[in-house]
């Protein structure tokens, strides 16, 4: 960590049940170089665990260097984002540790986990009581699988390990909806506000934190574009995920007709408004769009027979309609 005085320190945490994050500065990077050194220096001040030349023994100890690594608190713009970071530790606390935690790296195997990710299921509450529980989302198994990958990447980059078991760990496809589903729900079943949402969303691939980060300076309605220059996410206002989330988003004639039409609408449409802005917070930030999906947006689709995941899901297809177009996703911004 840079300290105000511009001195570059390094700083143990950790947990302990029932306290708050622990932490204590190990020493500055003049006196510990290299990391090994600060490790080191951490076991001495019998902090915890510290790494030899061999590495952390077990996944548990694997993730804790990853976290500390790769996911620190500290915005940085060179790093993750703020919402790739925090999904992280969430899939990790809640999904990963529990069972993988003990395994030492080498117990690791392809159809270990590959079995273990079939079986994850969450439970379901009722007015916050569970009443049973229901197989994981293909979409969030994905992201777990996707995630153990990138720790063992992790262990192979600091040469903990020459093997990424979960290379082999077959993955379940994204899911994805209809077209002329979709089509229904826009027009026959949402109303204006709930449908600029969807309608913005799959319309432009946008991820779910550059939709609520938009506000009406971002739209060119001239040009047809959108401009996004930030992402909130759990109203954490940060930078965008990517280089290629900076680039300008097309807008269709039919999306700046509700756009014009739920702006006329809003209470919020000055220039430095969000675009959905909500009331209940004066406008001062957007929706909770999770909220928004699991409130209206998917009760109205099942109304129509449509199983709509969430936000992901208009992102994935969009991609899908890309590649069965001849187009690649990863460019589509810059036409």
């Amino acid at each position: 960590m840079k300290r105000k005085s511009g001195l570059i320190v390094w700083v143990y945490r950790w947990f302990e049940p029932g306290k708050p994050r622990q932490k204590k500065t190990v020493g500055s990077i003049q006196e510990f170089p290299i990391e090994s050194d600060a490790w080191n220096e951490v076991a001495r001040l019998g902090l915890g665990q510290s790494f030899d030349q061999f590495g952390p023994k077990t996944m548990r100890e694997l993730i804790a260097h990853y976290c500390m690594t790769e996911l620190p608190e500290e915005d940085d713009p060179e790093g993750l984002a703020f919402s790739t970071k925090d999904n992280a530790r969430c899939y990790f606390r809640k999904w990963i540790e529990p069972h993988w935690a003990e395994y030492a790296l080498a117990d690791v195997k392809a159809v270990n986990v590959e079995a273990w990710l079939k079986k994850l299921k969450r439970t379901i509450f009722v007015k916050n009581n569970p009443v049973g529980e229901k197989p994981l989302a293909p979409g969030t198994k994905k992201k777990i699988r996707d995630l153990m990958h990138v720790l063992f990447q992790h262990a192979k980059r600091y040469e903990w390990t020459d093997r990424n078991p979960i290379a082999s760990v077959r993955q379940s496809i994204p899911a994805l909806i209809d077209v002329t589903d979709l089509s229904k729900l826009l027009f026959n079943a949402l109303a204006l506000r709930e449908r600029v949402m969807v309608f913005l969303d799959f319309g432009t691939g946008a991820r779910r934190g550059e939709l609520s980060g938009i506000k009406w300076e971002d739209v060119d309605f001239e040009k047809k574009e959108i401009l996004p220059c930030r992402s909130i996410v759990k109203q954490h206002v940060g930078p965008l995920k990517t280089e290629a989330s900076k680039k300008p988003i097309p807008l269709d004639d039919y999306l700046i007709d509700d756009l014009l039409a739920w702006r006329r609408e809003t209470p919020y449409a000055a220039d430095s408004d969000y675009v959905f802005a909500s009331p209940k917070m004066n406008g001062k930030q957007p929706y909770w769009l999770s909220r928004i999906m699991q409130h209206h947006i998917k009760p109205a689709a099942a109304k129509l027979g449509i199983a709509i995941k969430g936000w992901h899901s208009l992102r994935h297809t969009y991609s899908t309609l890309l590649k069965d177009n001849g187009n690649d996703p990863r460019s589509f911004r810059s036409y």
